[in-house]
């Protein structure tokens, strides 16, 4: 009986844990959709689409991380060996800044 109270309680405390980082996701996933409707930025396809044409010879890691206070996406590529992480902006599509630069 003691066995299954500790399972329970454990469970709870992971079901707490997990919703708040559930929760975040969300938003951020909601404050993307939002900016493409309201025209600050463009899907994410076709801004992927446009860098990864520009950086030909580049493997493109995927997972682009968006950030909302300077509504641009970073977008990682390796070669060589060696990781470039390129700055986007959302809006236009545009590069705005490689780290191997």
């Amino acid at each position: 009986m003691a066995m299954g109270i500790r399972l329970a309680f454990a469970l709870g405390v992971a079901a707490m844990i997990a919703a708040p980082v559930h929760a975040q996701q969300r938003s951020e996933q909601d404050m993307v959709f939002e900016n493409r409707q309201q025209g600050r930025a463009m899907p994410l396809r076709v801004i992927e689409q446009r860098v990864v044409t520009q950086m030909r010879g580049y493997d493109y890691l995927g997972n682009p991380i968006y950030f909302e206070r300077s509504n641009t996406y970073r977008m990682t590529f390796m070669r060589d060996g060696q990781v470039i992480r390129v700055e986007v902006d959302a809006r236009s599509g545009r590069i705005r800044n490689r780290s191997d630069r």
